[in-house]
């Protein structure tokens, strides 16, 4: 059985991103912060704060795809950002997934698995405004992304999702932004980007790209 570790997998696009795993019959490993938690599409819970500790991979002697999915989003102009909130923003968003490919590497290259990284649309446009610290850590993780196909020889791929739906942003005055800035009047669904995710996952031939899905923010 094909395997894949998603982390972040309780959060809105991680629970999506291991039901379209599981659904195509992969054995789903699931990071999360929460020892109260459940789910029928993660097979193996691994409890964790990336933030804090590094990912062992005890137990995990083979993988064939890792979603490094886990990252935080915070908005402050330049001015009010603190050492500890930048810091903590870069800890999870490009440290975490650096130190988690590390871990899990030789485990994937016995399978020649796939790592895939969920950045973010700000990688490559300034998003909102008063985010340029988390579009310096999205930026960094497409980067690293390049790098780290040519300097490992898996594939090892990003998405650069837009703004992802959910139930707290209905009626807000974010929504109607991106309604009126993106060529498809909606926000992206969790589905789409995971099924964006298998894709990659399971491509032939592609390395170190960068894919950004965001129903057309960044042409507007």
């Amino acid at each position: 059985m094909k395997s894949v570790l998603v982390t972040a997998a309780f959060s809105n696009l991680g629970q999506a991103i291991c039901r379209l795993f599981h659904e195509n019959d992969y054995f789903v490993y699931g990071t999360t912060t929460r020892k109260d938690v459940s789910s029928p599409v993660v097979d193996r819970i691994i409890v964790i704060d990336l933030c804090r500790e590094k990912l062992s991979p005890d137990g995990i002697d083979e993988l064939d795809v890792l979603v490094n999915n886990a990252g935080i989003f915070t908005e402050s102009h330049i001015e009010n950002l603190s050492d500890e909130d930048y810091g903590r923003v870069f800890d999870l968003n490009v440290k975490a997934a650096f130190f988690t490919i590390q871990a899990l590497l030789p485990a994937l290259k016995k399978k020649n698995g796939s790592v895939v990284n969920i950045s973010s649309m700000n990688a490559v446009h300034p998003g909102f405004g008063s985010t340029s610290h988390y579009d310096a850590t999205k930026g960094a993780v497409s980067a690293m992304t390049r790098s780290l196909a040519s300097e490992t020889g898996l594939r090892v791929n990003a998405v650069q999702p837009g703004l992802i739906a959910r139930p707290a942003l209905e009626g807000s005055s974010l929504e109607e932004h991106w309604k009126s800035h993106s060529v498809m009047k909606r926000m992206m669904e969790p589905d789409e980007i995971a099924r964006l995710v298998l894709f990659l996952a399971q491509s032939s031939g592609i390395y170190g790209q960068c894919v950004t899905i965001d129903n057309g923010y960044t042409l507007c």
